[in-house]
């Protein structure tokens, strides 16, 4: 096992270019795409096979839909420079599709070589990880999440839309974006640096007008050498107004850049990225307690944490040991619930009168296997006294149910 992985993002139906590959662009329907494994986004894939659907409110193919309808309804209302208002449909560069992609360090080649062996093991993850992002999420979103095994590792892809919201924006639902937005709106004053003012270009010569050429030989000729030697000056000096507002554009450009480094040096960091680098630590932290440490997966890698390879084997080996440690406790949680749940029928059954206390022991028709075989464990403990009390009840009567007067346990020195 080794580190967690799970990655949030949010998209719109305009194309957004990739920071790592300048090639690629993004848009919500090529995330739709290629959780669905539509063949013309899933290049990337050798062998594309069909998406495992996990839960949700919906399916894939349905939430597609919904967003393609909710989008194309949606207008907002907009005021003109003259003061006056009109509608237009939502920005296309607006976020209205979040997403959540989960990775698990099991490989697929190891999973398909082992599956009865690791299938427990990735159901019970995904279980956590879907039960972690329902406790996250507010309530009325519309969400579909797949499991895909086609790739190098196991994931899972959650894609959700914020129906509840007027323009689907999906930036309420981020973690980090949302505690960004947060303070924004909280500042009195913008934290945004203003650039300088951006010089105004030189306008260009105005082009000539052509002189009329004539009917006379001459005339035509000598009208024709006077409107290309108009035209040609004409050029140069547009060629030069040009050169001259590029040379004055580099010049503002660098100073602009010098001005903002110095501006942002001097104001520090940016009240909103801190909160969004708190916000989505705390999201990490969170996720590590309710998924990562229950499935064996650590917070942070080897790089993060600057650890050698034997002090991250180390690592990795603590984390093996809770994983189990934390199967065995939700095993006992289990096993103690069921346990419960039968004591509760024997309550209701000797209410019932299909039950009776004979000879210190309850004897009932039909009772549940999970009691008659209780262990030396704490709960089993539990249960066992519970049991002894309801025989030594049943043998005392009613009345020694009934709770104790305050003055049978007064004595000596009591007051």
């Amino acid at each position: 096992m080794s580190y967690q992985f799970v990655h949030i993002e949010c998209y719109s139906a305009a194309p957004r270019k990739v920071k790592e590959a300048p090639e690629q662009v993004n848009t919500a329907e090529q995330v739709f795409g290629e959780a669905m494994r539509v063949p013309r986004y899933s290049g990337h894939v050798a062998e594309p096979k069909a998406p495992i659907k996990l839960d949700g409110t919906t399916t894939l193919k349905k939430l597609e839909v919904l967003w393609t309808e909710k989008v194309q309804k949606i207008r907002e209302t907009v005021k003109s420079a003259k003061g006056t208002s009109y509608q237009r449909r939502l920005r296309r560069d607006a976020a209205t599709l979040y997403t959540e992609i989960h990775s698990h360090p099991l490989s697929v080649e190891a999973f398909r070589r082992d599956e009865k062996c690791y299938r427990p093991q990735i159901l019970s993850w995904a279980e956590r990880v879907l039960t972690h992002f329902e406790r996250r999420m507010p309530k009325g979103i519309e969400w579909a999440a797949v499991l895909h095994l086609d790739e190098t590792h196991v994931h899972l892809h959650i894609l959700a839309i914020n129906v509840e919201d007027p323009k689907l924006d999906a930036n309420k639902l981020h973690a980090g974006k949302r505690a960004a937005a947060e303070v924004r709106a909280s500042c009195e004053t913008p934290s945004a640096i203003c650039s300088l003012p951006r010089p105004i270009p030189k306008p260009l010569p105005p082009r000539p007008r052509k002189r009329a050429l004539g009917k006379r030989p001459e005339t035509i000729a000598r009208n024709k050498v006077h409107n290309a030697t108009r035209l040609e000056a004409w050029r140069s000096a547009s060629r030069k107004a040009h050169a001259e507002n590029a040379q004055t554009l580099a010049e503002w450009k660098e100073e602009n850049r010098t001005h903002l480094k110095a501006a942002r040096k001097l104001r520090g960091e940016v009240p909103e990225m801190v909160a969004y680098r708190a916000a989505m630590r705390q999201f990490q932290d969170d996720y590590h307690r309710a998924v990562g440490e229950h499935c064996g997966l650590l917070r942070d890698g080897p790089r993060k944490a600057r650890l050698s390879t034997k002090q991250h084997a180390a690592r990795k080996a603590i984390a093996a040991q809770m994983q189990g440690a934390f199967a065995e406790l939700d095993r006992r949680a289990l096993d103690f619930a069921q346990k419960q749940a039968a004591l509760r029928d024997v309550i209701a059954a000797l209410s019932d009168g299909r039950a009776e206390i004979s000879g210190g022991d309850i004897v009932m028709e039909d009772m549940p296997a999970s009691l008659k075989a209780l262990g030396d464990t704490a709960e089993d403990w539990m249960i066992r006294a519970v049991l002894d009390l309801l025989v030594r009840a049943g043998e005392a009567g009613v009345g020694a149910l009934q709770p104790a007067r305050d003055e049978e346990f007064d004595g000596p020195g009591m007051q």
